[in-house]
């Protein structure tokens, strides 16, 4: 251990106040020409004398003190950096997976919009019928008894409003299944 850490080693406060107040502000302007950041430079520095104070029985300083101060501050403005670099690079890619989220709901709710629209456009009856089916989970024959209406009618109004729904929605390839597995319903 070099001679000049040694009263600091020992707990010795007045030594370690004295070291404090001799290189703190040349470490601050040290720092801040690495981060350009004067805040975040002061913030390094005090950090470096907290740690150097918890661990001044475990530190070896085998230059000078002067020296092992400015690389500690040297090594921790570069890890800031490569820190800084790395949260940049993790937040683009956050910016950008929101946009693609932001971009994907909003085609959602465009196709949602759509599909309300494609079956708010059918027919009194058939839109009737579609919704009982679809929305309420009714059997065809219940569908009849509760509008007065034969079974035939509900199938060929189910058929009906599903042959419009498919042409008119044909673009939105996700949404075909979807239509496919509804003609199956009812009965």
């Amino acid at each position: 251990m070099h001679a000049e850490f040694a009263p600091i080693a020992a707990s010795d406060r007045t030594a370690f106040e004295a070291l404090f107040r001799l290189h703190y502000r040349a470490l601050c302007a040290f720092a801040s020409g690495y981060l350009k950041d004067a805040d975040k430079a002061e913030d390094l520095v005090q950090d470096l004398f907290f740690r150097l104070w918890l661990d001044r029985e475990k530190v070896q300083v085998t230059t000078s003190v002067k020296a092992y101060l400015y690389a500690s501050v040297r090594n921790r403005c570069l890890n800031a950096m490569k820190s800084g670099a790395k949260l940049r690079a993790l937040n683009e890619d956050v910016d950008d997976r929101l946009e693609e989220l932001e971009r994907t709901e909003d085609e959602h709710t465009e196709r949602i919009a759509r599909v309300q629209a494609a079956i708010e456009s059918l027919p009194e009856e058939r839109r009737k019928v579609f919704k009982l089916s679809r929305y309420e989970g009714l059997k065809y024959h219940e569908i009849a008894a509760r509008m007065g209406i034969s079974v035939k009618t509900v199938e060929n109004q189910m058929g009906s409003a599903l042959k419009t729904l498919r042409s008119e929605l044909k673009d939105l390839v996700p949404l075909l299944p979807w239509l496919f597995l509804l003609s199956d319903g009812g009965g």
